[in-house]
Order: C-alpha cells, then sequence, then structure tokens
C-alpha cells in the first residue's frame, strides 16, 4: 500500500527539470519528479523518498552504515566486490538490491571541485547501483526515491545518475563528514564504462 505524504513536498523535493534519458550523466536536482512507475500506479520519486524515509528509516540507516564502513572502501584486488543490502520492496513493487562502493579522491578531482566553485574539499566518491534481482528493468521513480531518501533534499544537486549496462548508478561525492559536495557534471564522462 502507498501514501502520499504532502508534508514533503517542500523544493528540495519537487524539481523540474528533464525527462529525457541520458546514457551518461546527469545531475539528481535536474532530474523530474514526475518519473513514474508503470506498473499501473503512478507516483513521484519524491512519493517513493518520503514512503521509504517512514517505512524503511532501518534500511537508510543500514545505506549509511555500509557506505561509512571499511568494507565499503573499494580495493585494488580482483577478489574484492561491493557490499550489496536487499532493499524491501516500496509503493507495491518487488524488492531490489543496492550495491555501494566508496573511492578515495585524489588532488586532481579536490582541484576540480575547487575550480567548479564548491569551498568544502572532497574526501570520497560514493556510488549505489540499483538492480532488480531478476534483472527486470528498475523504474526511474523507484531507484531515484531510494536516492533521494540518502541525501537531504538541498543537497541533491550533488547527486549524478549514471545510466548503462541495464542499471542506474548515482554518484555523488562527499567530504570527511559523508556530507555531499557539489560537482560538475565532466567530472563524471567515461564513469558508466569504467563501472
Amino acid at each position: 500500500m502507498f501514501y502520499t505524504f504532502t508534508w514533503l513536498s517542500v523544493p528540495g523535493f519537487m524539481l523540474a527539470g528533464m525527462k529525457q534519458k541520458h546514457s551518461a550523466r546527469k545531475p539528481l536536482s535536474s532530474m523530474t519528479t514526475q518519473n513514474t512507475v508503470t506498473a499501473g500506479s503512478s507516483f513521484s520519486a519524491a512519493e517513493v523518498a518520503a514512503q521509504v524515509l517512514f517505512e524503511e528509516k532501518e534500511t537508510v540507516e543500514k545505506i549509511h552504515a555500509i557506505l561509512h564502513h571499511p568494507r565499503s572502501l573499494a580495493r585494488p584486488t580482483a577478489a574484492w566486490r561491493p557490499p550489496v543490502l536487499k532493499l524491501p520492496g516500496v509503493a507495491g513493487q518487488p524488492p531490489l538490491i543496492a550495491a555501494m562502493t566508496r573511492r578515495r579522491v585524489g588532488e586532481r578531482v579536490r582541484a576540480r571541485v575547487r575550480g567548479f566553485g564548491e569551498r568544502r574539499a572532497p574526501a570520497y566518491l560514493l556510488s549505489v547501483r540499483i538492480t532488480d534481482p531478476h534483472d527486470r528493468e528498475v523504474p526511474a521513480a523507484l531507484a531515484e526515491g531510494w536516492i533521494r531518501s540518502l541525501v537531504e533534499p538541498a543537497l541533491a544537486g550533488a547527486v549524478h545518475e549514471i545510466e548503462g549496462g541495464g542499471a542506474t548508478t548515482y554518484v555523488w561525492l562527499v567530504d570527511s563528514a559523508f556530507n555531499p559536495v557539489h560537482s560538475p557534471n565532466s567530472l563524471f564522462e567515461g564513469f558508466a564504462a569504467a563501472a
């Protein structure tokens, strides 16, 4: 069962923007909240985020814990795999899988972010890849809703969506306190091929 929460329709969640798909990257703030799930029900990413924050607070806390844990830090060995978490079904949709990775940020990236106008220095690149366990396409509103539940609405513009390979990956830079840091789209060109 899905409930609409009008109390969460603050400016940070109700963002207008592009509806077309991009194969490279786009910032989360430019994505429309009118992404709808095609399985008979219609809802936005903001509504999914509201439901996740209301009903799945423990899962959101687990995701944050995994991203902070040393296990999520990418290793340069072939045996390393990113930690995954089964996301419970929300909005009448089946459960999903989130694979989470954290990478250290180098000086070149810090310099580019400073040149972009951000005063805070990024420490890590976080990436969350949301997939369906049965290899079905994940509705855009559903994936975006889960990501919006992880980031404060005012900082949603720091998150970039990278499509490719049948799944969507969301990436964003964070400082040492894990607060999202705004970054240019050009920083993530070629990320889809590398992921």
